[in-house]
């Protein structure tokens, strides 16, 4: 099963940063929902980072998109930091898809985190990028 981390970043307002490394699919989904349910359900604000991403299926693409929806009815920013200088099969993904317009998608880690502490969850925030 591919690596997913938590990491708790506990400035006010606190936020999570839930990375994803390697091949992410169906079985590595059930678990991502899980571990971003409970962040969500906790108050937590959230950062999807895909620096290490190699691959997600459309199952893992859908879980990543119902936390979203979550997180923006609780109030909280959801977050994904995902440079365009390492173009990998996600990025493709997100650009085939049309979502990586959609989403909130920044260059680094600490954008990521300003704008989810922030409340951003859609891809209009000022410094997201538009893919």
């Amino acid at each position: 099963m591919a690596p997913i981390s938590v990491t708790l970043a506990p400035r006010d307002p606190p936020a999570a940063v839930v990375a994803l490394v390697g091949e992410h699919d169906t079985y590595s989904a059930a678990r991502l929902e899980g571990e971003l349910s409970v962040l969500i359900d906790e108050g937590m604000r959230v950062v999807v980072d895909l620096r290490e991403t190699e691959f997600i299926d459309s199952t893992t693409l859908a879980t990543l998109l119902a936390a979203r929806r979550g997180a923006e009815q609780a109030e909280l920013g959801f977050t994904f930091v995902l440079p365009k200088r390492n173009y990998t099969e996600v990025n493709q993904l997100l650009d085939l898809t049309g979502l990586g317009a959609k989403l909130a998608i920044f260059e680094t880690l600490d954008q990521a985190l300003a704008a989810a502490r922030g409340g951003t969850t859609k891809g209009d925030a000022p410094t997201a990028r538009v893919a």
